[in-house]
């Protein structure tokens, strides 16, 4: 087994990772990181490229539907709505993933491209998670660069919220967000991905390298990471963006006003 994982790392480093020493990508420009940090670097980037492509209405219909469903809840009752949803669609992919890398004739590198396409999957629930907590918050997701910031705070955890709290001098960083130029805020998104490149390289590769163990294991091993990682989001999510409000300034939507959205990890388009 111990022999197993040393191959898994070594292909897991050049296939997903194109592990290079952290170190030495300490001061390189945002592109070279990326670069650096292999496949999972550019899945982050294009999580990030496209939620701000997303159409804010898609995040706030999510909201007003679960509020709509749920008349009487407070802000933090539908937080732990979407937190037990989040974890749902997300567990769900691990699991995929895991049998994938287990399933006879399916080669190793065939698994490990499965990995890579959940990945994709993971990242894309978590920053709509992450986006729609934020508009619980009263952050502002209508501005492509704002809805950047969010997702980037939620994955850099204490490191990235300090360094936004401290740019402006707030107490939250969705405040802080709200009164930044869309300069500043481009700048402290160049440091935040910085940031997160690293951190998210590291997270998902320990992930990884669970999911292409033999025998089915892969398939456990899968849903509990998957289960970790998103409890690590959440949990960052919470802590970095700050409180949410007491109760909501306008009413719920009436039952039926909103169509259920489609919110699914599974629409890569």
């Amino acid at each position: 087994m111990g022999f197993l994982k040393k191959a898994a790392t070594k292909v897991g480093d050049t296939f997903l990772f194109n592990k290079k020493d952290s170190e030495d990508a300490k001061d390189a420009d945002l592109d070279t990181l990326a670069e650096n940090s292999g496949a999972t670097g550019k899945l982050l980037l294009r999580t990030l490229d496209k939620a701000a492509k997303m159409q804010s209405s898609a995040i706030v219909n999510y909201v007003e539907w679960l509020r709509s469903k749920n008349p009487d809840a407070s802000p933090q009752q539908i937080q732990e709505k979407m937190d037990k949803h989040f974890k749902m669609l997300v567990t769900g992919t691990g699991a995929g993933a895991g049998g994938a890398a287990a399933v006879p004739g399916i080669g190793f590198i065939t698994g490990a491209a499965a990995i890579t396409a959940e990945s994709l999957a993971f990242l894309d629930a978590a920053a709509f998670y992450t986006m729609a907590s934020g508009y619980l918050r009263g952050g502002d997701v209508k501005d492509p660069e704002r809805r950047k910031s969010l997702i980037l705070i939620a994955i850099t955890g204490s490191e990235g919220s300090a360094l936004v709290d401290v740019s402006m001098g707030a107490n939250s960083s969705v405040a802080a967000l709200s009164r930044m130029s869309a300069r500043n805020v481009s700048q402290v998104n160049n440091r935040l991905t910085k940031m997160a490149l690293k951190q998210v390289t590291k997270r998902l590769k320990y992930s990884w390298l669970g999911k292409i163990m033999p025998l089915g294991i892969g398939v456990v091993i899968g849903t509990a990471a998957n289960r970790k990682v998103a409890n690590r989001v959440i949990e960052n999510t919470h802590s970095s963006l700050g409180a949410l409000p007491e109760r909501f300034d306008t009413p719920a939507p009436e039952e039926g006003s909103i169509e259920e959205p489609k919110v699914s990890v599974s629409d890569n388009s």
